[in-house]
């Protein structure tokens, strides 16, 4: 079974209600966990996601997202971004496309580096990156 990379777009998505993706989230998390999915992130990923949550919506959010990927039954691996991520990370944001985060960026070097190919997002920068988006539509 392949790994998956979880982007912050995916996971608010997930937690919010009025995103206009959280059904597609919620069937597609439901999926992962039911066929016990090897899931990974990185910490860039988890800092950009809960400040987001928290601003968004509320910290309560953040807090009920800490937990959900913290249970052990889960098979998350957070993967933590090296200097050489953050220095290949600055190829990609010279390409100055519109609306790429810096953290994009390094999602990108992070799964170069470990060999991911497949990514639960929402967003399109993935793709244009060359990477495959799992059925999020």
């Amino acid at each position: 079974m392949t790994r998956v990379f979880i982007d912050s777009s995916f996971f608010k998505a997930f937690v919010d209600p009025k995103d206009d993706f959280h059904t597609r989230a919620k069937g597609l998390w439901k999926k992962f966990v039911f066929h016990g999915q090897s899931l990974v992130t990185s910490n860039y990923i988890l800092d950009e996601t809960y400040t987001l949550i928290r601003c968004k919506l509320h910290l309560q959010k953040a807090l009920q997202l800490r937990g959900i990927l913290s249970h052990d039954a889960l098979n998350l691996d957070v993967i933590r971004v090296t200097v050489d991520d953050d220095a290949c990370a600055w190829g990609w944001f010279e390409k100055n496309w519109s609306k790429l985060s810096f953290t994009d960026c390094v999602s990108f070097a992070v799964m170069k580096r470990i060999g991911l190919t497949d990514v639960a997002t929402f967003d399109t920068h993935f793709k244009r990156a060359g990477f495959t988006i799992v059925n999020t539509t």
